[in-house]
């Protein structure tokens, strides 16, 4: 990720509460220094300037940066001020900082009458005078023309603030001054000092967060408007609600931080207190009385309706402090905004709906800035601590509160201390960092649910979901529900299927385990250490409290260990074990025989000894396993549903389905010596998914494999020896997915089915043979198939051959077909085809337009695609990188040979000797595909024809400007025809790269701004010529306008745009234009193959301005840079 900047806290990003400008003859000793003190002893910063006397009439950087650094600004009109050049020139520099911000500015009037300052009239005429007078005297014409203007400048300012609603005095005070000051400093507290938050300094990577609460805040909306912020604790919810607080409470009339609700609802009087604080921030000080919550509700709905209101509750985790706090969200005054952060999720399901964000662990840059910060004072960890830094970075994980903590706690440590404090932090966590975490744990309302915690924080970090899901639900957990909650919780994720937990939340869920006995292992109810894990094996210390276990010695680099079995005798409540390079010795009569999860890890037994507690276990993972077969005589495994003994070399024979009748999942990939399938696997009903990839001595499938009615995904890739397949799994109606990559489905396979060949057999199934019914499969039937490297050509595919339409995803790769068969064109649901080094490709003409990806990368001979609708191209969805000879993709581009275009064209675009230009060899760099060597070719888009040549000037057809990237034409009153455009340009990189150029040429648009019609259309063609060296290329499109696009009148320009990139230069040598009008009786535009640019019905694309988008060509745009440099 890109770096973040660094952000201010607001109270660094304002120094002073507030900036005190007066004439220092006049107050300096009387009026001025009492209301110093009095705003002084109200705990405010003020900068007061006292040299203002003695010095000369330029403000002093110093100055300056002390106004912009300032809250608020109290301006003392006295009878001498606007005498004085430097308070003239403050308050010039107070207004353009007030002018950009909604800061307090308070003008005090001190025995001046407020009308003089308004109407310049009096005592402000005569400096005036006096002033004017001063610079007739100073300098020659320029200094005094710049004199003049900062005349108008002072007296701008001075009606500016004359209209502002200041303070009068004496006017109003009898005559008091210090019940004057009392008001004044009154006055500038409640607007700026006590609703400043404290923030802890360094905040690093808010800014994205922070500017999109700011534009929700300032979005104009009349609606009460509710924004939660969420995340797991210590990753700045508070302190990004605290920021954006400050810099937004000056907007809305009343204001209110409530934080730590959920400290505070721990009281017996905790929401009653909240109430209070919440009707006093809101009444301006009064404190009210409330005698209950209800009564409190009650009162916050009467005083939220007066104002618009800015209200944030800090750390919410239930839905009565809500309630308790503010009711309904419909008493507010419109306008209102509620800023919420909380921990859980789920919360907010209860809530009317409102704006959800997601707070984030920071990236690794910023997490290296906020430590170093932290940690060393500076941005950068110095070089001799990068090494140790990057130990304590890795353990945060980007969480700040880490960041923050564990930098204090190593700020001016040497490196021995270092080194033991991290030692000690791999073990146990920091107690700061604990106490914050557990918080979230802590609320775990259910004893399930924190077990369910705790067992993946101990074994299952990082693991599917599914599995885990189907051993922990034996326990009936209700697993799903309970992890739904634990992610609202924001303790737990789900990454492409597997769940993860933040690292030190993991560390927080295993240090609750190890203080269940600190000093001694086999007491605590869960092992994942391989050291404790030795220690309680090796001492036989284990207990009753144990429930699950883990030694996994090759994640530890240790060698194999040898144990006994009665080491595990005391565990009876064991219910998860994970053994990685373990023996076990001895007989397992008295092993655990709750035994629920088995992941033994390069198991050396032959099989499973008679005795071994099997009916209690839902998991078995014994991958790269010594078994020959499963169990040794009869086992009954009646819980188990996954069955994994992949990479098992020794393995010889499946296992006996009849012991196994709860298999939903049976994985034995790579097992190289399994010679057949037991005839009994019927027997193991609800089988959902049976994977023998790479089983290369198997020679055939049982027929009892038709039984199996719930099977989804069959994989028999790589089983490159099977010769039968059993005409019964026609009957498997529940398939899904079938992948055969690498079987032998050709004309020439000698593979059987019952006498059937394979291919017979594939076509016969999927349909089952060219000559059977299609009738016999289901209308709804296979979603994925994958028949990579099949040796399958055009002829070996029925044109009946998906029968039902419901492949969605089909993989064709490295098969020798030439053309997509036309039984694939009629696949409504395909959202994937892939075609990837198919070396005889020529076409894909016909295919879906709903596809989300196309990949037909490095198919060499492949000339066109087409679609059978509208396709939208882009990155995401295409891939035919490294096909060299693509000339056409439907909807995006077409490339014609230059001798076959009409001659009226070529022509009207300069060129005139088509035989020469024919022989001229061009690189063109194509979008998608790299590009090639081509001779000279037309581009034809259906919106634009484009040529692209060697040639260092714009043909004499043009009127053409050199050395600019505009031109800019007025069209006649004639009736438009076309417009031709010519750009001579230069593209050099430092660095020859296919890949980098590609995306360069991205980069490179040209636009055609209609000012009179506010109409921009941005055009970015799908490919770019590159002459040799440093010969410059020409670039010709012919473009058909109509009355849509421009009329007569309009002023219209032609520019190039391209993002400038260190590592690319883009020349623009000239740039040109010719206009083609309608002849007075010739319909000479009927025959113009080109679209017009902009349809009637086409509608412009969104964006903030007000001017109208048209974006053409093959990609995307960065919009808001195009525009700035386009409306400059």
């Amino acid at each position: 990720m890109p770096k973040q900047e660094s952000v201010d806290s607001s109270s660094d990003k304002y120094k002073y509460d507030a900036f005190l400008s007066f004439r220092g003859e006049d107050t300096h000793k009387t009026f001025t220094d009492h209301l110093y003190t009095a705003l002084v002893n109200e705990g405010l910063i003020v900068f007061r300037d006292n040299e203002e006397i003695e010095r000369g009439e330029t403000i002093k950087s110093e100055l300056e940066e002390s106004i912009q650094e300032s809250r608020s600004w109290i301006i003392v009109f006295s009878e001498n001020y606007v005498f004085s050049s430097w308070c003239l020139d403050e308050l010039v520099m107070i207004l353009q900082c007030r002018n950009n911000s909604k800061r307090l500015l308070l003008p005090i009037f001190y025995h001046v009458d407020p009308s003089d300052i308004r109407k310049q009239s009096g005592s402000v005429s005569q400096a005036f005078y006096m002033h004017e007078e001063k610079f007739k005297r100073e300098g020659d014409d320029t200094t005094r023309s710049e004199l003049v203007h900062k005349i108008k400048r002072w007296r701008t300012a001075l009606a500016q603030v004359a209209d502002l609603a200041g303070m009068t005095f004496p006017h109003g005070t009898n005559g008091h001054e210090a019940e004057f000051i009392k008001d004044i400093v009154k006055r500038v507290s409640d607007k700026v000092a006590f609703n400043i938050l404290s923030i802890t300094p360094h905040l690093v990577g808010i800014k994205a967060t922070a500017e999109a609460i700011n534009s929700w805040i300032r979005n104009g909306s009349n609606d009460v408007e509710v924004f939660a912020l969420y995340g797991i604790g210590g990753v700045g919810k508070t302190t990004i609600a605290k920021y954006v607080y400050n810099m937004n409470f000056q907007l809305f009339e009343g204001c209110s931080f409530l934080e730590n609700i959920r400290e505070y609802s721990e009281r017996w009087d905790g929401l009653v207190c909240l109430q209070r604080q919440l009707l006093a921030d809101i009444s301006k000080g009064n404190t009210p009385t409330i005698n209950n919550i209800n009564d409190g509700i009650c009162k916050i709905q009467r005083a939220v309706r007066l104002r618009k209101l800015l209200i944030v509750l800090d750390d919410v985790d239930q839905v009565e402090q809500l309630d308790a706090v503010f009711g309904m969200r419909e008493y507010f005054h419109p306008g209102s905004k509620i800023i919420l952060t909380t921990r859980d999720v789920d919360l907010l399901k209860a809530r009317e709906p409102c704006t959800r964000h997601a707070v984030e662990t920071l990236n690794l840059q910023d997490s290296s800035e906020l430590f170093s910060r932290h940690a060393f004072r500076e941005s950068c960890p110095p070089e001799y601590y990068k090494k140790h830094s990057q130990k304590i970075l890795k353990q945060s994980e980007g969480l700040p509160l880490a960041l923050e903590v564990l930098g204090a706690y190593v700020r001016d440590k040497v490196l021995d201390v270092w080194r033991s404090a991290i030692e000690k932090l791999e073990v146990i966590p920091h107690h700061k960092i604990q106490k914050i975490l557990q918080i979230s744990y802590d609320s775990l309302e259910q004893d399930c649910d924190r077990d369910l915690f705790l067992d993946i924080a101990c074994f299952f970090c990082g693991e599917a979901m599914s599995r885990v899901v189907m051993i922990l639900d034996e326990r009936k957990y209700q697993t799903r529900i309970a992890i739904e909650k634990l992610i609202d919780r924001c303790l737990l994720k789900i990454e492409f299927g597997n769940l993860t937990m933040h690292h030190l939340i993991q560390s927080m869920g295993r240090e609750i385990i190890r203080q269940q006995s600190p000093k001694e292992p086999g007491e605590r109810s869960r092992l994942w250490h391989y050291k404790d894990s030795l220690e309680v094996l090796k001492d036989k210390t284990g207990t009753r409290a144990i429930e699950g276990l883990a030694l996994e010695l090759n994640r530890a680099n240790v060698c194999q260990v040898e144990l006994r079995t009665s080491a595990f005798s005391r565990m009876h409540k064991l219910r998860l074990l994970k053994l990685d390079n373990v023996r076990l010795n001895g007989g397992y009569e008295d092993f655990p025989k709750k035994l629920e999860w088995l992941y033994w890890l390069e198991c050396p037994l032959k099989a499973l000894p008679e005795g071994f507690p099997s009916t209690s276990l839902v998991v078995i993972e014994m991958q790269r396993s010594k078994l020959q077969k499963l169990g040794q005589g009869s086992m009954l495994f009646k819980s188990l549903k996954f069955l994994d003994l992949s990479h098992s070399h020794d393995l010889v024979k499946s296992p006996n389905f009849a012991e196994l009748i709860a298999l939903e999942q049976l994985i034995v990939e790579d097992c190289v010596s399994l010679v057949e399938i037991d005839e009994s696997i019927g027997m193991a009903a609800g089988l959902v998914l049976l994977n023998l990839k790479d089983c290369k001595l198997l020679k055939t499938l049982p027929k009892n494999i038709g039984m199996l009615k719930f099977l989804e995904t069959l994989i028999i890739s790589g089983c490159s020896n099977l010769d039968k397949l059993p005409a019964e799994m026609k009957h498997m109606e529940s398939l899904k997915a079938f992948l055969a990559d690498g079987i032998d489905f050709g004309s020439s396979s000698k593979t059987t089915v019952e006498n059937k060949t394979w291919r017979d057999f594939i076509w016969g199934w999927v349909p089952k043979t060219p000559q059977l019914s299609l009738t016999s499969l289901p209308s709804e039937g296979i979603t994925k198939l994958s028949l990579v490297n099949c040796n399958l050509h055009d002829y070996d595919f029925p044109k009946d051959l998906f029968f039902g339409h419901s492949v969605e995803f089909l993989d064709l790769s490295k098969n020798p077909i030439r053309f997509l068969p036309d039984c694939f064109k009629g696949l409504k649901r395909l959202k994937t085809l892939q075609t990837e080094k198919c070396k005889q490709l020529q076409a894909l003409e016909g295919i879906p337009n709903m596809l989300k990806l196309i990949s037909a990368g490095s198919c060499r001979l492949l000339e066109k695609i087409t679609f059978n609708g509208p396709f939208k191209f882009s990155f995401d969805t295409v891939n035919v990188f490294k096909c060299e000879k693509l000339i056409e993709m439907q909807s995006l581009y077409k490339m014609v040979p230059i001798g076959e275009i009409d001659s009226k064209f070529i022509n009207s675009c300069g060129i005139f000797d088509v035989e020469a230009i024919k022989k001229i060899q061009m690189t063109l760099m194509i979008v998608f595909t790299a590009g090639g060597t081509w001779p000279i070719q037309d581009l034809f888009t259906g919106k634009a024809f484009n040529i692209f040549y060697p040639g260092n000037n714009v043909p004499d057809v043009f009127t053409s400007q050199c050395n600019i990237s505009s031109v800019s034409f007025t069209v006649s009153h004639s009736k438009l025809r076309y417009l031709n455009t010519c750009i001579v340009y230069n593209f050099n990189t430092k660095h020859h790269n296919l890949l980098r150029n590609l995306a360069i040429m991205q980069r490179f648009f040209l636009i055609l701004n209609n000012r009179t019609k506010d109409k921009i259309i941005i055009y970015g063609p799908a490919c770019h010529g590159i002459s040799e060296g440093d010969e410059y290329t020409t670039w010709l499109s012919h473009w058909k306008l109509g009355s849509h696009e421009a009329g007569p009148g309009d002023e219209i320009s032609i520019s190039v745009y391209n993002r400038d990139d260190a590592d690319t230069i883009f020349e623009v040598k000239e740039i040109g234009f010719n206009l083609g009008y309608e002849e007075a009786g010739v319909d000479s535009a009927c025959d113009d193959p080109c679209q017009f640019v902009i349809s009637v019905k086409q509608q412009p694309s969104e964006y903030h301005g007000a001017t109208q988008l048209y974006f053409l060509g093959d990609h995307g745009v960065h919009v808001d840079g195009l525009m700035k440099k386009i409306l400059q």
